[in-house]
């Protein structure tokens, strides 16, 4: 894929392209005066002079390394004749497996002007080279910005259509003559009378116009009046008039008298979708994840719960009064067509999940599998016989949760890695952070406001949020963490002495520092310890006390990590506790000797399982494990269970491995077990397999 950088650095702004004229309007909250704004006080982004934009070094900077990171069109120009290579995923070698250390760091400033203003050249060892230069060096300061932005978007203008039958009318016949009037040019009649373009052509017509606007809060308000930009497209000029205005509100805009006004002041043929979270109900939207919990939870419906979800929202659209009529609220997959002509269209929307209506298709599919409910309620016999003789074991409260369990990026079954581990009156871990995992949480443990069943609530979890691993620096395993630090820090902003604990490798640090600059998620309060300093061969000497810090607030007894097999700076971990029980996450690495010494004896392996046992030539070549050899880890450091995740994609299914000792567990997107429950996942394993056997017609079309 070829993407190229387009700014907008001031008012006005445009980009143009052979659809789409879009024309940027930048928003700013009033300041904290307390009296109303007139347009000379808000805070408006100020004017210069356009041709400083070619100058922009820092500008130039991240148009070249967006350009290295989304290089399909340089590639291509190196030869055309050359076979076009299966594109990369995160699991291949990829520019983030740059090591940290080497002369990269040391880079000047010089030298990166240099590369920038260099031509941009085709090869692919130079393009190598300006990434090794370029991608460790800290990217350009920059500052937090809470400058909204709206899109003025017009599609191309509509030419007249040439009538034939016109043309024929006046005397003239298809040929050259046709061609002529449609350029605009005049022809002459065999009567000997001109023909203007006019007389045969339909009317034209400028292109459509819809607008986006992102109002954060009631505090944009002001700055939206203040826009003589703005206010062009509330004129009488029908070519000016937005087909439709996509609203993205924060909570109170809509009620603001200002904002209805402003809302009615457009057009009334003009059509308003609403996007915010109290009046747009929580559905579910991946029904793929939401059918196969539902249908795992007759098993167990404490070990798979069913997600959060509601159909019915806060508050109702219809109660607010003094909006225009064409107003509704936005929908996943609402379409609204701009040409060749403006049309809503509802063709494409998703059904709503509902488990409890008897009707819905989801729960007439699950009454015709006869067999799997059998075979589910036998197993539930089966374990309901074992409880009684089973002896306490340490930590047998501690809550797992495998919020994804997939690799690389989100499917439809399953969202990459993220792992919870929840100690009751003592704090909260999580075990790797990919992206969509505070979407995860949110679904597990219910909205702000709200707890889902039995669950501790979001809220709840973000005051106890004590310590947070990443194994390394691909996008499964830490695109989401910023998400998840910017709602910590929400809760805690007024808070000075409140903290949180992060390891994970040295450039984890560098990517939140740079964060930093652009987001306010609550720097100063991260503790972070450096994957390398707490080696369990080393003397951990690497910040003592700030570890030392982290052991005291979750009454742990050693925090320790492994140099895993994967890229460049990866790292398993083992997290005992004082209470006795000991949990080792391995990341993703080939089968690790390592882990197997940190690990001996664990109460719980949680280790990747990312390939079938029959493609160990894939698992080499990308450094991953096979079900297998997953297996034996655990056998080899005599854990107590076993738990698989981080699978393939391409495996909605069970993956195939040998488990003689009955202590493997496979992990399922939103499965919450316990430490003195884990003996029961080795026994769900008849059912799961039923459920996703090659003979179910379900999975197989999957």
């Amino acid at each position: 894929m070829s993407v190229d950088t387009h700014e907008f650095q001031e008012d006005g702004m445009e980009f143009k392209d052979g659809n789409l004229l879009i024309q940027t309007i930048l928003l700013n909250p009033e300041d904290s005066m307390s009296s109303p704004l007139s347009p000379q006080k808000l805070n408006l982004p100020s004017k210069r002079p356009r041709e400083d934009d070619e100058y922009d070094p820092a500008l130039k900077h991240k148009k070249e390394i967006l350009s290295l990171m989304f290089n399909q069109s340089q590639r291509s120009t190196r030869s055309k004749e050359s076979t076009p290579k299966k594109s990369k995923t995160c699991e291949d070698d990829s520019a983030l497996d740059i090591p940290d250390e080497g002369l990269n760091e040391h880079a000047t400033d010089n030298t990166i002007s240099n590369l920038i203003l260099s031509p941009k050249g085709g090869n692919e060892n130079d393009i190598n080279r300006r990434r090794r230069v370029l991608f460790p060096k800290r990217l350009p300061k920059s500052k937090p910005s809470e400058t909204s932005v709206v899109y003025i978007c017009k599609g191309p203008d509509y030419k007249g259509k040439f009538i034939p039958e016109k043309a024929k009318a006046l005397g003239l016949k298809p040929g050259r003559q046709y061609a002529d009037l449609v350029k605009g040019i005049s022809v002459t009649a065999p009567d000997g009378t001109v023909i203007h373009p006019h007389q045969v052509i339909g009317p034209s017509r400028t292109g459509l116009i819809f607008i986006i606007i992102d109002v954060p809060s009631t505090s944009y308000i002001p700055s939206i009046f203040a826009s003589p930009e703005l206010a062009v497209y509330r004129s009488g000029n029908k070519e000016l008039q937005p087909c439709v205005i996509i609203h993205m509100l924060g909570n109170g805009v809509l009620e603001d008298l200002r904002y209805q006004e402003w809302m009615k002041s457009f057009s009334p043929e003009t059509e308003h979708v609403i996007m915010n979270e109290q009046y747009c109900p929580q559905r579910i939207i991946f029904h793929n994840t939401a059918d196969s919990q539902f249908k795992l939870s007759k098993i167990d419906d404490k070990q798979f719960r069913i997600p959060y979800y509601s159909n019915k929202p806060l508050k109702k659209l219809e109660l607010v009064s003094n909006i225009p009529n064409n107003s509704k609220i936005a929908e996943p997959l609402l379409i609204y067509h701009t040409e060749p002509s403006f049309k809503v269209d509802e063709s494409n929307l998703i059904p709503v999940f509902d488990h409890n209506d008897q009707d819905s298709e989801i729960v007439k599919s699950l009454h015709s599998m006869n067999e799997y409910l059998n075979v589910a309620a036998q197993v539930q016999h089966e374990i309901a016989g074992l409880s009684p003789k089973l002896k306490k074991i340490p930590g047998e409260n501690i809550a797992i949760t495998t919020l994804g369990t997939g690799s690389t990026l989100p499917s439809k079954y399953r969202n990459v890695s993220s792992t919870l581990i929840s100690i009751p009156d003592q704090g909260c871990i999580l075990l790797d952070v990919g992206e969509g995992t505070f979407a995860s949480l949110v679904r597990h443990l219910g909205p702000y406001g709200e707890i889902h069943g039995d669950q501790m609530g979001i809220e709840n979890f973000l005051r106890h949020l004590k310590f947070i691993f990443i194994s390394h620096m691909h996008a499964d395993h830490h695109l989401g963490l910023i998400r998840v630090l910017s709602k910590w820090n929400e809760l805690h902003c007024d808070d000075d002495n409140v903290s949180i604990h992060i390891i994970g490798p040295s450039r984890l640090w560098k990517w939140l520092n740079e964060f930093d600059d652009v987001q306010d998620f609550g720097l100063s309060k991260l503790k972070f310890i450096d994957g390398r300093d707490i080696l369990f061969q080393r003397q951990q000497n690497g910040s003592p006390m700030i570890l030392q810090d982290l052991k005291n607030c979750i009454g742990l007894k050693s925090v320790e990590s492994v140099e895993a097999i994967h890229c460049p700076s990866s790292y398993g971990i083992s997290v005992e506790h004082l209470d006795g029980w000991k949990i080792v996450y391995s990341g993703d690495t080939r089968p690790c000797d390592d882990l197997v010494r940190v690990g001996k004896n664990a109460t719980l392996l949680i280790h990747e399982a990312t390939f079938d046992n029959e493609l160990i030539e894939e698992a080499l070549n990308k450094k991953h494990s096979t079900t297998e050899e997953a297996v034996k880890i655990g056998e080899r450091m005599n854990a107590r269970s076993i738990l698989l995740t981080h699978f393939s994609q391409r495996y909605p299914k069970v993956p195939v491995f040998t488990d003689d000792h009955g202590k493997v567990g496979i992990g399922f997107d939103f499965m919450q077990t316990t430490i003195g429950d884990l003996y029961k996942s080795p026994k769900y394993l008849k059912a799961i397999k039923l459920l996703y056997s090659e003979d179910n017609e379900e999975a197989e079309y999957e």
